[in-house]
């Protein structure tokens, strides 16, 4: 059991120089999503356009004969009133029968300029979305590789410890502006939106409608509609960027001398000492001379040297155990120290934002 009190820290700082080194590698690399925000914020646009076509009235005129007109109309009298040569016949009680007649036909549509630009826009869209996709990663992420050097030496009367620890650790680490979901749960809604703006019954109607190409002619519903005003601001956003992907790389580095992760070490620096200190062949051995010990345990025993190597070798092993077990938690303490230093940077970043 290694107890550490205060009082022993304050000597052992006392009797020591210890100095550390923090250092932070980071690679960078930033992929430009902003077609991620252009595209949510364009959805709610083309949503209430989708949900609300726009129709127009299509009426056709026809004369035909008047065994094949269908309805009378108001507009089939008056044109016949204007066209009396178009009468067959006026009969004695003033009734008159026609020979032709304007037959008028009328049927709603949705195959208009404004609705296949809709339609056009949405198969850029979605052939866009796709290209980004096949492009590379969209994720932006930082390779950061941390790199912790200390060094110590502790002199007293005739006890002079030395150490020398050099850690290391490396991570990648994902760059998300978004707090709310992550740059797939992003992505993945837009395909799905995509894909329900695609299946409506609007959408496929225009089918086979002639597809929509640049210039844009600006019709005043273009122009002055706020739904088809993003819409437009969209198209012309997807010509922009859809020409190739945009990416930053930077590289830099980070040092950093910290008081209190030196102390942390220190603490470990005494813990080590203390625990070499307490291994079964060197209390054996303390404040005597190594041949004397195996002088004096000859002498006094009847032992082989064959006996005496297995004794030895036995008591070297144990102590070797008990140092690599020491070893092995003080870097396990050296990469928490590390992990909370990480950690609270990290929070601080967060909080300057």
């Amino acid at each position: 059991m290694i107890n550490i009190t205060e009082d022993k820290l304050t000597k052992f700082r006392n009797n020591s120089k210890t100095d550390i080194l923090i250092k932070k590698d980071v690679d960078e690399v930033i992929n430009d999503t902003s077609w991620i925000d252009m595209i949510e914020e364009s959805i709610p646009y083309l949503d209430n356009i989708i949900r609300n076509p726009r129709r127009f009235i299509m009426q056709e005129e026809n004369i035909v004969p008047i065994a094949k007109a269908k309805v009378v109309t108001e507009e089939s009298i008056k044109h016949l009133a204007q066209h009396t040569s178009l009468i067959q016949e006026v009969k004695e009680d003033g009734s008159i029968i026609p020979e032709k007649l304007l037959n008028v036909y009328r049927e709603e549509t949705i195959d208009l300029y404004e609705n296949r630009f809709i339609k056009s826009l949405l198969d850029n869209l979605y052939n866009f979305v796709n290209n980004k996709l096949n492009e590379s990663d969209q994720q932006s992420y930082a390779k950061v590789l941390n790199n912790v050097t200390y060094k110590g030496e502790f002199n007293k009367n005739k006890e002079k410890v030395k150490i020398n620890v050099t850690l290391e650790s490396s991570l990648n680490e994902e760059i998300n502006d978004s707090k709310e979901h992550s740059l797939d749960e992003r992505i993945k809604h837009i395909k799905d939106v995509l894909a329900s703006f695609r299946s409506t019954a609007f959408i496929k109607s225009l089918k086979e409608a002639s597809p929509v190409r640049s210039p844009i002619r600006k019709t005043n519903v273009i122009l002055k509609e706020p739904n088809f005003i993003k819409a437009l601001e969209l198209w012309e956003y997807l010509e922009k960027n859809n020409i190739k992907p945009f990416t930053t790389r930077k590289k830099y580095t980070e040092e950093l001398k910290d008081d209190k992760i030196k102390e942390d070490y220190d603490l470990s620096f005494l813990i080590m000492k203390e625990a070499l200190n307490k291994t079964p062949a060197l209390n054996n051995l303390e404040n005597k001379e190594i041949n004397q010990v195996i002088y004096n345990y000859v002498l006094n025993n009847d032992i082989t040297e064959a006996s005496l190597r297995k004794i030895i070798l036995k008591e070297y092993k144990e102590a070797m155990n008990v140092k690599e077990k020491v070893i092995k938690d003080l870097h396990k303490e050296f990469k928490n120290i590390i992990n909370n230093y990480n950690n609270i940077k990290k929070k601080a970043l967060n909080m300057l934002k």
